[in-house]
């Protein structure tokens, strides 16, 4: 039987304000862009999100000289390679494996639903993570 337990660590490298969202993923093996998305989304009812967000900020300990926990679960990020204004449609195509046409005419089609398509083009291009840069020799493979 194994008693280790398992730690909850604030992220220190791919981080976009105190590494708290990118900890909850590792923690649960979810991607942070629903954590970031749920902190976000709580700001709309009473701001309790902002406040638990602040208290995890002061409790939980940074990552400090652990490798961060790899998953074996693809990331959603901005795509490099296909991308006409900031990669978001390339990047949410690249995750789910269809063509980033169809989020396009999606997030077009929001947009003239009160400007929610651009909205949330908008906050998905700020929370994001860019995508890894493609080593050299996979990058002239790519080009061919």
């Amino acid at each position: 039987m194994n008693s280790e337990v398992k730690k909850l660590y604030r992220s220190n490298g791919d981080r976009k304000i105190a590494g708290i969202c990118v900890g909850l993923g590792e923690y649960f093996d979810i991607d942070p862009l629903v954590f970031r998305l749920l902190f976000l989304f709580s700001l709309f009812f009473g701001g309790l999100g902002a406040l638990a967000y602040l208290v995890m900020w002061i409790m939980v300990p940074p990552r400090e000289g652990m490798p961060p926990e790899s998953s074996a679960r693809s990331r959603l990020h901005l795509s490099q390679a296909d991308r006409k204004l900031a990669g978001v449609c390339g990047g949410l195509g690249e995750f789910f494996h269809l063509d980033s046409i169809l989020f396009r005419v999606g997030f077009v089609l929001f947009a003239f639903v009160c400007g929610a398509g651009i909205l949330l083009y908008v906050i998905l291009w700020l929370l994001l993570p860019r995508a890894p840069a493609m080593p050299a020799s996979s990058a002239g493979n790519a080009a061919a």
